[in-house]
């Protein structure tokens, strides 16, 4: 190559960089743009996340410049002396998304879909873990940062979602959210990229890359925490209500069942709904006929907002409503006196406790995501834990991450505690695929104006084969 073929090269390069450097703008899974929460961050500075349009142009720049740096053509541009802002030996680094700077990895959750509003403030959550990790500098000098995609609670998006993550974005590894990657789980296991989040289905149990604090779904067995719950404030007769089945629903169902059959309460009914179309005052009716105390499920809280209007208004002598979702101050703002005595269970801390934890992780939500108000909600705690457990794995990863090391490393944590988030210690090692026996339970006051944590503050109860 002569010296105007390469001064025409250099400009090109040149060009395409500031092109990159211009591209802000946030994808999806098939490139389509997103709304929703997502808008909100669209329209602000995001000083933690590397906005996803830049990669793949980015490494289009990037190639051609290894191979002139190769060839010798570009000498003087391509120092191979060390980074003296980055990691001693970080040069030498050459694991996907690791450079001597930054560690990037991908986000895949459920922005739209059947399971959106249960993820409202994931992100949220993420990027207030990793706000406070990147001010304080990093993991080994390394900021964290990602790209994400909306696999919009669809197994098929997911896995797409999760090829383009690691194929096109060159992610170390992954946070998920929401519960539809029981099929891209088999992909990233391949690709031994390691993937953290709120385990809700069997998939994260069988693949040892796959790491989650807590197991709300297993591929066999149950738990007999719920229906000891349930039989403890006096329900004797239940009925199942749920939103659209899927794998992971059936699958959680399965285990309610034998939790409240274990503790002699008997399931008499069972209702697949929608907010938007199910008559709830002809399953009131139905309810109300089959003596039903008891309503529990997967029940999101804008089916809960309408089912428990119409049961009171049947004449329902209910004692206990049990769900996993709705620990959020916002819904009470909107839609408490409907919700007032349903009990949510959530596998951390109550922040009713108020400990130091929670101020540490609410003054983030208020500093790196302020437009989650009140920024108190489950999901916002599900995508900080998350998070923090992807620091943890690059912790114990070493100087110089791998894919490898970060699972080997993580693995060998055996006193996991989100920060004092989680009320007891997790053995990464022994926990892969356990169903967790052990949650919170705190109730809507009467007036639906509060949460409040039921005594004791941890119940646990014993597996079920």
């Amino acid at each position: 190559m002569d010296r105007a073929d390469l001064d025409l090269h250099t400009r090109r390069i040149r060009d395409a960089a500031r092109i990159a450097a211009d591209d802000q703008t946030v994808r999806g899974p098939l490139g389509n743009k997103h709304r929703a929460l997502n808008d909100i961050y669209d329209r602000r500075t995001e000083p933690n996340v590397l906005p996803v349009g830049r990669s793949s142009l980015i490494r289009h720049i990037a190639a051609p410049l290894a191979i002139y740096c190769l060839a010798g053509v570009m000498a003087t541009g391509c120092s191979d002396a060390p980074d003296s802002a980055g990691p001693a030996g970080a040069r030498s680094c050459t694991a996907p998304g690791v450079t001597s700077s930054e560690v990037r990895a991908g986000l895949l959750f459920s922005d739209t879909g059947r399971e959106a509003s249960g993820s409202l403030a994931f992100r949220a959550g993420v990027d207030a873990r990793l706000g406070v990790a990147n001010d304080a500098g990093g993991v080994n000098g390394r900021r964290i940062t990602y790209s994400w995609r909306d696999d919009a609670t669809d197994t098929t998006l997911n896995l797409a979602a999760a090829r383009e993550l690691v194929e096109g974005e060159g992610v170390f590894g992954v946070i998920q959210g929401g519960n539809a990657a029981s099929v891209s789980a088999g992909y990233l296991s391949d690709r031994r990229a390691p993937v953290v989040g709120l385990a809700g289905e069997a998939a994260w149990g069988a693949y040892e890359n796959m790491f989650s604090w807590h197991y709300y779904s297993a591929a066999a067995g149950s738990s007999d925490v719920w229906g000891n719950f349930v039989r403890s404030q006096g329900g004797t007769r239940a009925a199942i209500v749920n939103m659209a089945l899927s794998e992971a629903t059936r699958n959680y169902n399965r285990q309610l069942v034998d939790s409240l059959q274990a503790a002699g309460v008997s399931v008499d009914l069972t209702f697949e709904v929608t907010a938007a179309v199910t008559s709830f005052d002809t399953i009131a009716r139905l309810m109300k006929a089959a003596k039903i105390d008891t309503i529990t499920g997967i029940i999101y809280p804008n089916v809960l907002a309408k089912l428990l209007p119409a049961v009171r208004a049947a004449g329902v002598n209910l004692r206990v409503v049990l769900s996993p979702t709705g620990y959020d101050g916002t819904l009470l703002e909107e839609i408490g006196p409907a919700l007032a005595g349903a009990t949510i269970y959530v596998d951390f801390v109550p922040f009713e406790t108020n400990t130091p934890t929670h101020a540490r992780l609410l003054t983030a939500m208020v500093r790196y995501a302020p437009q989650i108000q009140p920024p108190a909600r489950d999901s916002a705690v599900y995508g900080w834990l998350a998070a923090d457990l992807f620091l943890r794995g690059l912790q114990a990863a070493g100087n110089c991450p791998t894919r490898e090391s970060f699972i080997r490393g993580l693995r060998g944590v055996h006193d996991y505690d989100g920060g004092g988030l989680l009320p007891q210690k997790v053995d990464f090692a022994t926990n892969r695929g356990r169903l967790s026996n052990c949650y919170a339970f705190v109730r809507v006051s009467d007036d639906g104006s509060r949460f409040v944590p039921l005594q004791p503050a941890l119940r646990c109860g014993k597996s079920i084969d």
